[in-house]
């Protein structure tokens, strides 16, 4: 009888609020492939390579005043690079959003990760990574050279805000809570407006474990900044990166796209990696090119990225890839 009074009365107190709601579902994937003519310094070879194939589930409740939101997104296994498992972990988050702001919880991409990622227009492509890396087989996917390793992977146990814009002006702040040892945090505030965006992200590395890619980190600063006129952007990163066991290492990131016609864009990059503790492999890499657009869900991508770095042969790839996007909506 108690449960059954709790429930009478939820339904009494939230079913008007329920009804004035606007509730919709999506289920949405991306298939992404390459293949490639890879140049992995002491050797070359043809290698297939899964893009970061993806699938995933949208859910928005909206209501009055704020909407209420959760996503799921999982990794694709395409030719069992997973270890024969079907799928793998990406990201989970629920939050809330309104007039004052977002506020979401879970596992998600860092705001010093994405600030980065939206500068880089061959992100999961099978250019060289951000740790020089050419692909081999399997999943090869993440940044490219010249963005940190932090513009990779997702962070656990994520308490994070994001205010409204004032006068073109954001902040974001956010807690990653370990529970072994002290919390990491971060920090950012951004400006957007007349095409013109810039930023700056700070990144505390406290225990190090809801963040794989903070290994061997102590704390990471990223000064961004881009601009989009017409057919053309641009757009650079600048990171300075404290080894947890001290040093510091700094990178740079560059990068360019033409939209030639409605359906073909041209893109370049260049990367520039310094000697320091964190990141081995150094130098500065060269990234090209031509993203072509079949249909609204389906486009076409060749890509060319060369690094000489400072020790050792010189690495590149050959890229031609697919990306197929779908989404199916309810109701």
């Amino acid at each position: 009888m108690k449960r059954l009074a709790y429930g009478l009365t939820f339904m009494l107190v939230f079913t008007p609020a329920i009804a004035a709601q606007d509730a919709t579902t999506r289920l949405y994937g991306d298939f992404r492939y390459s293949y490639n003519r890879a140049d992995a310094g002491d050797s070359s070879h043809w290698a297939g390579a899964n893009n970061a194939t993806r699938l995933g589930v949208r859910a928005d409740l909206a209501g009055r005043s704020f909407t209420v939101f959760a996503d799921l997104q999982v990794g694709v296994s395409v030719e069992g690079e997973a270890g024969g498992g079907a799928f793998t972990q990406r990201y989970y988050l629920a939050g809330i959003r309104g007039a004052a702001g977002t506020l979401t919880v879970g596992r998600h991409s860092t705001p010093y990760k994405l600030a980065g990622l939206r500068l880089d227009p061959f992100y999961d492509t099978s250019t060289l990574s951000a740790g020089g890396a050419a692909p081999s087989a399997g999943l090869f996917a993440g940044a490219s050279y010249g963005l940190s390793i932090l513009t990779n992977g997702w962070a656990d146990r994520t308490i994070a805000y994001a205010s409204p814009a004032f006068g073109g002006f954001t902040v974001n702040a956010a807690a990653y809570l370990d529970t072994e040892s002290d919390h990491d945090y971060g920090l950012g505030l951004g400006y957007q407006g007349a095409g013109f965006q810039a930023g700056v992200q700070y990144h505390q590395v406290g225990g190090g474990r809801t963040w794989v890619q903070t290994a061997g980190v102590g704390d990471a600063l990223r000064g961004h900044a881009s601009y989009e006129r017409d057919a053309w952007a641009v757009g650079g990163s600048f990171e300075r990166i404290h080894a947890a066991g001290g040093g510091s290492q700094n990178l740079m990131y560059a990068a360019a796209t033409f939209d030639a016609t409605t359906a073909l864009m041209l893109a370049a990059a260049v990367g520039h990696v310094e000697a320091g503790p964190v990141q081995p492999v150094t130098g500065t890499g060269f990234h090209a090119g031509v993203f072509y657009t079949l249909y609204p869900q389906a486009r076409l991508h060749a890509l060319y990225s060369r690094l000489p770095p400072d020790l050792g042969p010189d690495r590149g790839n050959l890229a031609l890839g697919l990306t197929y996007h779908f989404a199916l909506s309810s109701p």
